[in-house]
């Protein structure tokens, strides 16, 4: 149904309008300085929304410059609007700010709007996302140097014992040796550059699961495999991977006697263990970078299984198994036809 109109609003219904939006409101003078505020902007800085009137906008904004703002504000065209990120500063308070500014003229008087938005916790965000990528980047050179130096040596010994002795056990550790090299390498990529993924094909989430199991110290812990004709999209090192970290967080946490039990589902798979479990207020969290429960883990292993499933346009949730333990479920996956 159509609405009725309104009619004549009053000059009231706007004041308390601006007043009750929730965000910072502004009315500049043609020299720059306020001539009007809301409660919300004078709240940033714990004043009195009357305190910031006659103020000049470069006492508020330290990236004006006093000198050069009258061709600042001369260079907005009537009716335009500009946005931009910026600091505002007052009162012993600094708030990082997104603004909205606007130029009209009302009874030949030439103002300037402005909204003004509270951008703190998206700076924390992208603060703690930079201290991320430097753990990332401390990852990198351990990766690099203290895990890349000793595995140069195990290969070049493994190569020439195989020179002399021919057994099926050197060709499992070689194989082992070849999967920690080319892990090293996706992890350092990943580390550098954030491409998670690479090349997707068609791979069956048995097969890859069962090259995942071989290569994971796995002691008497045991695996329930699904339906090897399932496939899905996928890229086959990056799922190999996703299962690795998932295989070593059930028997890290679960113990070595730990059943493991790999899914598929309507909408994608599923990893569920009998162990302990995660408890409830503790699945937000770990996925974040640095979070482990085990002494001398890294905490890489179940952020790396998020990064994984993310670069797929994957979902990652936490529940618990039907035994008491934890369940990971990986949504949104494509399978082949």
């Amino acid at each position: 149904m159509d609405s009725e109109p309104v009619g004549d609003l009053s000059p009231l219904f706007f004041t308390e309008l601006v007043e009750t939006v929730g965000v910072g409101v502004a009315v500049y003078g043609d020299d720059g300085s306020y001539v009007y505020v809301n409660e919300a902007y004078a709240d940033f800085f714990g004043v009195d929304s009357t305190e910031l009137v006659g103020t000049p906008l470069w006492d508020i904004v330290p990236r004006i410059d006093a000198d050069q703002f009258d061709r600042y504000w001369a260079s907005f065209e009537v009716g335009e609007t500009r946005s931009t990120e910026t600091v505002h500063e007052y009162n012993g308070t600094t708030v990082p700010v997104d603004t909205i500014t606007t130029r009209r003229i009302f009874d030949g008087t030439a103002y300037h709007f402005g909204t003004i938005k509270d951008i703190s916790e998206r700076k924390e965000r992208e603060r703690e996302i930079s201290r991320q990528n430097e753990r990332l980047d401390d990852f990198a050179r351990v990766v690099s140097h203290d895990l890349r130096n000793p595995l140069n040596i195990a290969q070049g010994y493994l190569d020439i014992l195989t020179e002399d002795v021919d057994r099926d056990e050197l060709a499992l550790a070689i194989n082992s040796l070849d999967r920690m090299d080319t892990l090293i390498t996706e992890l350092l990529t990943l580390a550098k550059s954030g491409d998670g993924i690479g090349d997707t094909e068609q791979v069956s989430v048995s097969e890859v699961a069962e090259a995942a199991w071989n290569t994971v110290s796995t002691g008497a812990a045991d695996i329930v495999y699904p339906d090897r004709s399932v496939a899905v999209i996928a890229d086959r090192s990056r799922l190999q991977q996703l299962f690795e970290n998932l295989f070593r967080n059930a028997i890290e946490h679960g113990g070595e006697r730990t059943t493991v039990t790999v899914e598929t589902r309507s909408d994608g798979f599923s990893v569920a263990d009998d162990g302990v479990g995660i408890p409830v207020e503790e699945r937000e969290t770990v996925f974040d970078t640095g979070y482990t429960t085990v002494e001398d883990g890294t905490g890489f292993g179940l952020n790396i299984v998020e990064e994984v499933a993310t670069a797929h346009g994957w979902s990652v949730e936490i529940t618990e198994s039907a035994g008491g333990g934890a369940r990971f479920d990986i949504s949104g996956v494509e399978f082949a036809d």
